[in-house]
């Protein structure tokens, strides 16, 4: 049987090769039963995540590679280990140091440790996602390289797929700002890039003190995190959440540091070359049927704010901003008169506008005509036959 300390020290192995932050109310699924969301458990090479009833993170099989984190449309799941915070700060270090940025895995570093000092490590290149990459660009880097020379025998080499199309992606939208393409997946690091200068922390390795004053600051995540681990031996003998019960609703509206920092950082460009026509997975377009009830169930659910009804007198507007829309499809599958049409091709200066656009317009007397009559609700919903 491990002692106090050993089981201590396999929980924080296990929470440090993680890396993943789970927002479990921001989930779709959390949100709403219909949901028909799947993209983390889809992009999971390993099998760590399930969302079959509601969202799990296995930590044991987790390799913290952050595929999730770089397509969960809500904000759900979050990389820590590093954060993007971080990697944007890395990026403005390279940036300023060489002109250019590379990003490698901790595969590809364990066995070129010379050029650790020369790439922003990652634990895999699927944390490389649009954000990230525009921003590098944005900054004033002349090349953008992702290191793909361990994918091939790798065991998550599937997600070679999802780094190619979030680099098409940047290189797509950078376009309508006349950026040349610069970011691609290569086999080594340019020799254009130069190493960091090393500080002296690193060169010594770490004193005493700042380990403790490190170790204090993570302290309270430590214990809220691992600790359970400690007590209940494993996440299945864990007490139920009191918290189980509450209504998903209360989860804020949010959206999530991914599309922040895009519109950020396009917001401060200008002269576009055209603004229509740009397909991607980033932002999306919705159409509205006249079959819509306006029930406000899509604006409800909405987990970003995008959507937006508008009630007044005997008039109904719903409204999109663009700018807020992650094509979570949410709206889509909760829809109860399949009223709903998602498109992914977006106009970027609208969408860049920030400005809700009215969707449809409906007026009482049109809604009325609509619904059913109750009677006939009710007679369906039981399998019964009304009788005149």
């Amino acid at each position: 049987m491990l002692s106090k300390l050993e089981q201590f020290t396999e929980a924080c192995a296990k929470l440090d090769k993680r890396g993943i932050v789970m927002h479990e109310k921001r989930c779709l699924r959390k949100r709403h039963l219909h949901s028909s969301c799947r993209l983390c458990s889809s992009v999971c090479p390993s099998g760590a995540i399930t969302c079959e009833e509601d969202l799990a993170l296995l930590a044991e099989k987790c390799t913290g590679c952050g595929a999730c984190t770089s397509v969960c449309p809500s904000g759900a799941l979050a990389a820590k280990l590093p954060s993007n915070k971080e990697l944007h700060s890395l990026v403005a270090l390279h940036v300023q140091n060489s002109g250019a940025v590379a990003f490698a895995c901790e595969a590809y570093l364990k066995t070129h440790p010379t050029e650790r000092q020369r790439a922003i490590a990652v634990q895999c290149i699927a944390r490389c996602e649009e954000s990230i990459l525009v921003d590098a660009v944005l900054r004033g880097a002349t090349n953008v390289s992702i290191i793909n020379a361990s994918c091939a025998n790798c065991s998550q080499s599937k997600l070679c797929v999802l780094v190619q199309t979030m680099a098409d992606t940047a290189n797509q939208l950078l376009e309508y700002w006349k950026y040349p393409n610069v970011i691609a997946l290569v086999q080594k690091i340019p020799e254009k890039i130069k190493p960091l200068p090393v500080t002296e922390g690193e060169a010594t390795g770490i004193s005493r003190r700042a380990f403790l004053t490190a170790f204090k600051r993570k302290s309270e995540s430590l214990v809220t995190q691992v600790l359970p681990e400690i007590v209940f031996g494993t996440a299945d003998k864990r007490p139920e959440d009191s918290n189980g019960l509450q209504n998903p609703m209360g989860e804020p509206k949010y959206l999530p540091e991914k599309w922040c920092s895009l519109l950020n950082s396009l917001k401060q460009l200008q002269n576009m070359t055209a603004s229509t026509g740009f397909q991607s997975s980033l932002w999306g377009d919705i159409r509205i049927a006249d079959n819509c009830n306006g029930c406000g169930a899509c604006a409800e659910a909405c987990p970003t704010a995008a959507i937006i009804i508008f009630k007044q007198d005997d008039l109904c507007s719903i409204s999109l901003d663009m700018s807020r829309c992650t094509q979570c499809g949410l709206c889509k599958d909760i829809c109860c008169c399949e009223s709903i049409k998602m498109l992914s091709t977006v106009d970027l200066d609208a969408m860049l506008a920030q400005i809700p656009r009215v969707v449809i317009e409906k007026r009482k007397e049109d809604i009325d005509n609509l619904l059913e009559p109750l009677e006939q609700r009710m007679a369906r919903l039981l399998g019964c036959v009304v009788k005149n």
